[in-house]
């Protein structure tokens, strides 16, 4: 293992080489070459709640509050939102004591986007984007990654009451088994044990040099699961996979995952159900070889269990480059990323953007007015 500051360059292509297929990522870099300083940075903003960050809280609630959102600021003819949720929680505070979007405050987003916009479903904003129907006027789609159970359980009754649509897209890979999420599950195994312990036993230099610099346990578990997002698919598994064997933490309720009687159930109910890939990878850290089978095999797999092919998909962690893109186009109409922004008829239909939900309905309603605004 090489110090974690020093520079491995990987096997570079020469004349001779052969030309392969790769992603635009260099797929053979160095995890020590990562900034750590940039990810222990990030880490610390994600949770910072300084004096500034209370201020913003209590103007977004002023708006909020004082009527100050009107929806007909926003989303003008030929104008939408996607929105992105993952899960909805029982308890309104995670791991750390942090806000988690539970059902109270989640049922709160709905009314008021049941009150101030045209919640459709994915596919027909799709359909108005491409000119193929009118996109009603302020036109908002909501949508959940990954396939949690709590998305039948807890998401779908709150939808249900206020008439709102919804698509889903599902990790086909973890339905019907008690898989994590491994970002989920590195929380809770930080969480659960002395943070060094965790970091010694990843077996990273970078890691256990993370484990060293006297962070608080989040800040320390949100700078390893950004570390790890930077590296190749391969080698994120291997410490993940290290770290799983050596802390297993059985999966709770708030992460447990779909079976497929339960997505059949929920395409039942209405909601429409695109793909996520089979097993969740950072599509622009792996072999464009890789990222066709994850592609295929997760739209193949829907198909086979639900009778109708996807037409939508949701890029893992929003990630995506115009190699990935190009494939994704083989196997879907449309795909959406984490990209924050409106979507408008100019928009890429296989680059969507998407409005990441924040816990407060104040917030939200900010989001949808005022930070968007031009």
């Amino acid at each position: 293992m090489k110090d974690a500051n020093t520079f491995v360059p990987g096997d570079r292509q020469t004349p001779s080489s052969p030309e392969r297929p790769r992603n635009r990522v260099d797929l053979e870099r160095s995890r020590n070459r990562i900034d750590l300083e940039r990810v222990v940075s990030r880490a610390r903003g994600l949770t910072r709640q300084d004096w500034m960050y209370w201020v913003k809280k209590g103007v977004k609630a002023l708006t909020y509050y004082a009527g100050l959102h009107p929806a007909s600021l926003r989303l003008g003819e030929g104008e939408a939102a996607i929105l992105f949720y993952h899960k909805v929680q029982r308890r309104p505070v995670g791991v750390w004591g942090e806000p988690v979007l539970d059902v109270h405050e989640f049922e709160r987003h709905v009314t008021f986007l049941a009150r101030e916009y045209q919640p459709v479903h994915l596919s027909e904003l799709v359909a108005g984007l491409e000119g193929q129907t009118r996109l009603p006027r302020r036109a908002v789609a909501l949508t959940f990654d990954d396939g949690y159970r709590n998305n039948l359980y807890l998401v779908a009754p709150i939808l249900a009451r206020h008439g709102i649509p919804a698509t889903i897209f599902i990790t086909t890979g973890l339905i019907g088994t008690d898989g994590w999420m491994w970002g989920y599950e590195l929380e809770e195994i930080f969480s659960r044990h002395p943070p060094e312990q965790v970091c010694h036993a990843s077996g990273d230099l970078a890691i256990i040099r993370m484990g060293s610099l006297g962070l608080s346990p989040r800040v320390l578990t949100s700078a390893c699961v950004e570390y790890l997002k930077d590296l190749p698919h391969a080698s994120m598994l291997d410490i993940v996979e290290r770290l799983r064997a050596r802390f297993p933490v059985p999966v709770n309720d708030e992460n447990r995952f779909l079976s497929w009687d339960e997505v059949r159930e929920l395409a039942s109910q209405g909601f429409e159900l695109g793909a996520h890939t089979r097993s969740h990878p950072i599509l622009t850290r792996l072999p464009l070889a890789e990222v066709d089978r994850e592609l295929r095999a997760s739209r193949d797999m829907l198909e086979k269990k639900l009778g109708v092919r996807p037409r939508l998909f949701s890029y893992p962690n929003g990630a995506t480059s115009p190699e990935v893109t190009a494939l994704v186009s083989r196997y879907f109409q449309a795909a959406v990323t984490t990209r924050s922004g409106l979507c408008t008829r100019e928009s890429g239909l296989l680059k969507l953007p998407r409005i990441g939900a924040p816990v407060p309905v104040s917030e939200l309603a900010f989001e949808l007015v005022w930070r968007l605004t031009p």
